[in-house]
């Protein structure tokens, strides 16, 4: 079961997604945190399907890539994270999928679903990494809100 956010931001939906691709512009109104210490290399500007990024966390390293890109309505993240204190090859399997519906002209409702996969190996992190996903989904999302419906 995906880590689900679902907020309703005064924007049409090309604005939003277009906010949300724009991995460059993540600095602008994305600070870091423990979840999100900001994005260290990204393969192609603007983003499109197949472009790969990284982002290096306290924990591990995730090598994304988006592999569903439907502007306006959909991209999908793919970003398997490879922890520091796990063998290599044993990775968390993470993907991030964000659907936009315009519910009228000029309103869009945004859900962020996050989902995780664990091998056997690190079962016992799964409730850490749920409640984190969680908790990061709404401030991503709350900031999403901001920094899009401030734009002119």
């Amino acid at each position: 079961m995906p880590a689900t956010s679902i907020l309703t931001i005064n924007a049409p939906a090309t604005k939003i997604f277009d906010t949300v691709v724009d991995l460059k512009g993540y600095d602008d109104w994305l600070p870091t945190s423990t979840s999100f210490p900001g994005i260290t290399s990204i393969s192609s500007s603007p983003t499109q399907l197949g472009t790969t990024y990284i982002e290096s966390t306290p924990s591990g390293i995730r090598h994304g890539e988006v592999i569903e890109f439907s502007r306006p309505s959909k991209v999908v993240f793919h970003q398997p994270m490879q922890l520091k204190s796990a063998p290599a090859g044993v990775l968390i399997d993470i993907k991030v999928e964000v659907l936009l519906r315009e519910k009228s002209e000029g309103t869009t409702e945004v859900e962020r679903n996050v989902y995780l996969g664990f091998p056997e190996e690190l079962a016992g992190l799964k409730t850490v990494f749920e409640t984190g996903a969680s908790g990061e989904g709404a401030r991503v999302m709350e900031l999403l809100k901001q920094r899009v419906e401030s734009l002119p």
